[in-house]
């Protein structure tokens, strides 16, 4: 699971903890924490605006300090906090006594100064109402733009936390009963709790529904979503079966333009209600089925500074919605609107995921790809430094390093060696006769037949021109001696087509078996074969002598 995935997580867990209260002392105390928990800083506080002196925040709550910086009022010209509340965006300050914006009196009452401060606003529609601001990260950790996305997630769920504890304060005061305030408090807190129980954006959708008829009695509900400019579309509806529409439902669609109470909505970022649509103008029915109602409240739904979508509660009843069915929404609305948000950015955190997923394994299927041409191609470049290009067998130089490993080995633990060298007879006169193409045949018809007739134990090369040297472990004179009479009777057989009918060619091969009291080296041992060798073209050649 990523980091994102588990911030995400978190910050959902961090907004069923603020909407399970209604005290808004819990709550701004849960949010400092949940902001030096996310951010990893020392210090959190939450500076609200002050409706009693203009143009001034206030400490409403701090982790770390606890009430020490209540009574301290600051300025929002001259601060940081400021800063973030007037450009409506994160202030991230990284040197902060350094910062011509940096309010010393708050470090000066306290006895520490601030090393970093990342600030951002709390805004509630298009109402500002303060600050939450992160202080000196651990491990001295400058913030960083992922601190300020997580701050940002986190000042929304705070916002709408604080407009809630607010909202159900006003709630109080309005309702008729205590009953009814038990009531209203509760649907919001199981409403809320049912949303924040999913991150899966239809089930969020479903139980939008499902809840709202525990706010606000209906006979239909629908979530309708903005789509391209001004269209908005059916997302989703409840109750409309026994109409018979609701198989058709998502199928319909609006320009905002066109329909008043939404442009409405959209424009004042307020509730509509109409208690008897009959007697309302700009009432416009979304289908020619739907004249059965007769009274409708909607709410927006926004999340951040945008109108996403509407959520539309209707009756068949005249008369059955008022003014307090449609603050009742709005508040619903809010909670629908981080469930929403928190399903909208994992829905979008799970497909730049699979997104990263299958980019990276096609990137490690294109680095294996190149891996294997690299491996390839360093084998044949291997094999082309160690080979004799055109006999394939080991060229001289690697053939005398594999020949001293052997050479070493036999020296050291007494073990026999020997050594064959040949020479094809008379090549010149094959070169001169037949040409020079047909000669490299002869050095590749005798080389194959070496590999094919040699054993695997035994190190063949090409020593140079016509003349190729094998050496063979585990083996004396007199064995040496009977593989090389087999080799040479052998070739002796061997026939290369030609222009001019069929070549025939013979060796004369050098045997010669290590000494240890004589060769002290591999060159010594492969010169007396090569004399040997030479002793056999003395003798007529096509023949075999041993050292």
């Amino acid at each position: 699971m990523t980091i994102e995935i588990r911030r995400m997580e978190r910050i959902l867990a961090i907004s069923q903890e603020l909407i399970s209260t209604s005290s808004l002392e819990t709550i701004l105390h849960n949010i400092v924490q949940a902001a030096t928990e996310l951010t990893d800083c020392e210090s959190a506080a939450i500076l609200l605006l002050d409706e009693n002196t203009p143009n001034t925040l206030r400490f409403a709550a701090v982790a770390l300090y606890e009430d020490r910086l209540f009574d301290i009022p600051v300025p929002i010209d001259a601060s940081i906090a400021g800063a973030a509340f007037i450009h409506d965006q994160p202030i991230i300050v990284n040197d902060a006594q350094n910062d011509p914006r940096y309010y010393a009196r708050v470090g000066d009452l306290i006895g520490y100064h601030a090393r970093s401060l990342l600030a951002v606003p709390l805004k509630f529609q298009d109402r500002k109402i303060g600050v939450l601001e992160a202080e000196n990260k651990r491990n001295a950790q400058p913030f960083d733009e992922t601190d300020a996305q997580v701050l940002t997630a986190l000042a929304v769920q705070a916002t709408i936390a604080i407009e809630n504890a607010r909202q159900v304060t006003r709630y109080k005061q309005l309702a008729q009963s205590e009953q009814a305030e038990r009531q209203m408090a509760e649907a919001l807190h199981q409403a809320s709790s049912a949303f924040s129980s999913t991150l899966d954006y239809d089930q969020v959708i479903d139980r939008i529904l499902e809840q709202v008829g525990q706010v606000i009695p209906h006979d239909t509900s629908n979530v309708m979503i903005i789509e391209e400019g001004n269209l908005v579309r059916v997302f989703r509806g409840r109750g409309y079966a026994r109409f018979g529409t609701l198989e058709t439902l998502t199928e319909t669609t609006l320009d905002i333009a066109r329909v008043p109470i939404f442009q409405k909505m959209r424009v004042t970022r307020q509730p509509v209600v109409v208690p008897d649509v009959t007697q309302e103008a700009d009432w416009v029915y979304s289908r020619p089925e739907h004249q059965w109602i007769r009274s409708y409240v909607g709410a927006p739904i926004i999340i951040g500074d945008q109108v996403i979508g509407f959520l539309n509660v209707n009756s068949a009843t005249v008369n059955a919605y008022g003014q307090i069915d449609a603050t009742r929404l709005q508040t619903f609305a809010y909670h629908a609107a981080v469930a929403i948000a928190n399903a909208r950015l994992y829905q979008q955190a799970q497909k730049e995921i699979t997104e990263r997923i299958q980019a990276q394994a096609a990137l490690q299927q294109e680095r294996d790809h190149l891996e294997e041409i690299v491996q390839e191609r360093t084998a044949e470049l291997h094999q082309l430094a160690i080979t004799d290009p055109l006999t394939v067998t080991f060229n001289r130089r690697h053939f005398a390093i594999l020949g001293e490993q052997m050479f070493q080995h036999a020296r050291r633990y007494q073990h026999p060696l020997a050594a064959l060298m040949l020479d094809i007879d008379h090549f010149k006169k094959i070169n001169d006769r037949y040409g020079h193409a047909v000669g490299d045949l002869v050095l590749k018809k005798l080389a194959e037949y070496l590999h094919n007739n040699l054993r695997a134990a035994d190190v063949l090369g090409r020593y140079g021109g016509e003349e190729f040297v094998v050496l063979m472990p585990e083996t004396d004179l007199k064995t040496a001696r009977q593989i090389a009479e087999r080799l040479c009777h052998g070739i002796r057989a061997l026939t290369t087509d030609t222009l001019r009918g069929p070549l025939r060619f013979t060796v004369s091969i050098g045997v010669a078996a290590l000494n240890p009291t004589h060769d002290a080296t591999l060159d010594e041992l492969i010169q007396r074969a090569d004399r040997a060798m030479y002793a056999a073209k003395q003798r007529g050649r096509n023949r075999v002598c041993a050292y």
